[in-house]
């Protein structure tokens, strides 16, 4: 009687499979900032980065908390929110895969005026105050990056404050879309937006229904399309048209 056959080129059981890239260096591996580095910074970083995970609806941190570093996402969603006296909350941005925040805050050494909480189940890094201050004093490049960085956030928060307060909800809905694509510009999604409509309504400060008769709109005039899981952007000079950007966010 016949035994086993014997492994031939077709047979993958004893074959070697590649290890399935960690979300850590995928995301690493589009930053700027971080591929600019030197080698040995990079190894060096890449050690000190500490991974927060986080449940849907669970705090990255609340008004008050001290700030340990600047934080990055890995994978998820989280909401950047400020909340009143009297208990009302302010939806400022929306923070995905590859965006990177908090650095005012490490920079002034002061403790969060706003809270941060995980739309979806995400995972986060932090990049410890100590190892941006070495490389701040250090490395010219990153010193830029992060000087760019904040430049860009001033003139977003700008752009939030005037939808806030004198734009309406589609136009609102349209940054919303817009800033999340921005934050994925360089995660290779080629305008597909892994992100609900119930998210966007939570990163508008919106109901549900009021998102997506806005994003109906944005559907009819050809800037997207919506399907389960997310959305895919077919036009992207029009969508910042219907956003009232002059230029792509940042």
């Amino acid at each position: 009687m016949r035994g086993p056959p014997t492994g031939t080129g077709n047979d993958s059981t004893g074959a070697k499979r590649r290890p399935a890239p960690c979300p850590v260096d995928k995301m690493l591996d589009v930053v700027p900032w971080y591929n600019g580095l030197p080698e040995l910074e990079r190894g060096l970083v890449r050690a000190e980065l500490r991974i927060v995970s986080l449940r849907t609806g669970e705090y990255l941190f609340r008004e008050g908390a001290k700030s340990p570093g600047w934080y990055g996402v890995v994978e998820g969603l989280v909401k950047w929110s400020s909340r009143g006296s009297d208990g009302r909350s302010l939806s400022l941005a929306g923070f995905s895969t590859g965006s990177w925040f908090g650095e005012a805050t490490m920079i002034r050494r002061e403790r969060f005026e706003y809270e941060v909480v995980a739309l979806r189940p995400s995972r986060v890094v932090i990049l410890p105050r100590d190892t941006c201050e070495r490389l701040w004093n250090n490395n010219i490049e990153f010193t830029k990056a992060l000087m760019t960085h904040l430049a860009q956030r001033v003139n977003w928060l700008m752009a939030s404050y005037t939808g806030n307060v004198l734009l309406d909800v589609d136009t609102t809905v349209a940054r919303a879309v817009a800033a999340q694509l921005d934050a994925e510009a360089h995660s290779g999604t080629n305008g597909r937006l892994k992100i609900s409509q119930e998210e966007i309504a939570s990163l508008c400060g919106v109901s549900r229904q009021r998102c997506n008769t806005a994003l109906v709109t944005l559907a009819r005039a050809g800037v997207l399309q919506t399907h389960y899981g997310g959305l895919t952007i077919l036009d992207r000079d029009a969508l910042y048209r219907h956003a009232k950007l002059d230029r792509e966010p940042s």
